[in-house]
């Protein structure tokens, strides 16, 4: 009789259970359905990777290596964007660099979800010349060539998306990097102050007309303890006169229920060091907002 008991008991338990999660099944198909955008907004974001690589310029080769780059290397990230392989590609002029020991003139951003491809894609980029190459261009040896002769690969870093970015902001024509080291032992304070605190007050510059964007990226490889920095913010704009105002007090005075200004941004300086800045002015892009014209 003891054993029929907990037979029984057992049977009892695990219907009970089954019962509890069919009414939770259907309950959360209910708010799925009530809900729909709440609940996505609690599924887990895809990782957005930038591969940043720096070049600098065989002296005397630079129109001849744009030229290459916007007859090429210009059609075949097109042609990525539209299949969906990336999300973006961006190609910069460095105006302003303080960077002495590898300096660097131009630079080549790429966005993707797919990290692996950021590891190895000369093949892809090999595929998709041939795919839209016409009988009489060159071959791709033959452009990859050239492009050997013309520029050095100074580094190559990748970064996570952590903060900020509206993906329909049209493409600026500058951008500032900021160059950030935390200090030991202030990376999370460091990131909720970007993100929670300064990221508000990027938006009202938005508003306000002095920033046209603004992001937070992690430097995901590659890595070292050593490293000069470890996050980088990118300041998007159009007008070069956001350099000499821009207008961090008056944004900050237009939140309600603000701290004092100073104080605030003493706050974020005892989380980190900034250690240089880049200015870089946009040449070329594709992303799916340019592709659509």
């Amino acid at each position: 009789m003891e054993a029929i008991y907990q037979r029984c008991s057992a049977c009892y338990t695990t219907s009970r259970r089954n019962l509890f999660f069919a009414i939770f099944a259907i309950l959360f198909l209910f708010v799925a359905l009530v809900f729909p955008n709440q609940v996505r907004s609690q599924s887990p974001k895809i990782p957005v990777y930038l591969e940043v690589t720096m070049y600098k310029v065989t002296q005397g080769k630079t129109d001849a290596y744009l030229n290459l780059v916007r007859n090429y290397g210009l059609r075949i990230y097109e042609a990525m964007v539209r299949d969906n392989t990336i999300q973006g590609w961006y190609f910069y002029e460095v105006i302003v660099s303080p960077e002495n020991k590898q300096p660097y003139d131009f630079i080549g951003v790429k966005v993707t979800t797919r990290f692996s491809d950021m590891i190895d894609n000369s093949n892809s980029l090999k595929d998709y010349y041939n795919k839209i190459k016409s009988p009489k261009e060159p071959a791709f040896e033959q452009i990859f060539g050239q492009l050997q002769e013309y520029r050095v690969p100074v580094r190559k870093e990748i970064f996570i998306h952590r903060a900020g970015l509206d993906p329909k902001t049209p493409v600026s024509k500058f951008v500032q990097i900021d160059f950030m080291k935390p200090l030991a032992g202030k990376r999370d304070e460091y990131v909720r102050m970007e993100s929670q605190v300064f990221y508000p007050i990027h938006q009202e510059r938005i508003k306000i007309g002095a920033l046209t964007d603004w992001a937070l990226y992690e430097k995901f490889l590659p890595f070292t303890n050593n490293a000069e920095f470890d996050f980088v913010t990118a300041n998007f704009f159009d007008n070069p006169a956001a350099i000499i105002d821009p207008k961090y007090e008056e944004a900050f005075n237009n939140i309600p229920n603000n701290i004092d200004f100073i104080r605030l941004s003493g706050q974020i300086d005892q989380t980190r060091t900034l250690v240089r800045s880049d200015i870089w002015k946009l040449v070329m892009h594709s992303d799916q907002l340019s592709v659509r014209k």
